[in-house]
């Protein structure tokens, strides 16, 4: 039951950063293919090895932090490529959120 609550909160999240990224004018479908292809990159590193290993296995939990690891860094990268990504303006997106919020 749990995970239906936590699949409305992601619609939910998805849909109102769809629209901020709109009313800004950030928005594109190149940038939310990007964004789901990394979504499902990071469930693919961190439910394989769960899904394909013993779970008494004694290197089971070496194997799944190893990979919750590796999907952490790639989750801190991947906001460090965002943040730095050129508009065509030539402003990084941070700067275009910093820009929109002193307006407002």
């Amino acid at each position: 039951m749990w995970w239906l609550l936590c699949a409305a909160l992601q619609i939910f999240l998805i849909v109102s950063g769809i629209r901020n990224e709109q009313h800004t004018g950030l928005w594109s479908w190149s940038k939310f293919g990007f964004a789901l292809g990394f979504a499902v990159l990071e469930s693919v590193i961190a439910v394989v090895p769960v899904m394909s290993i013993d779970l008494h296995s004694p290197r089971f939990w070496p194997i799944v932090g190893t990979a919750w690891t590796i999907a952490a860094a790639n989750f801190i990268w991947f906001i460090i490529v965002c943040r730095r990504r050129k508009l065509p303006d030539g402003r990084t997106s941070l700067q275009a959120y910093r820009d929109e919020q002193r307006k407002l």
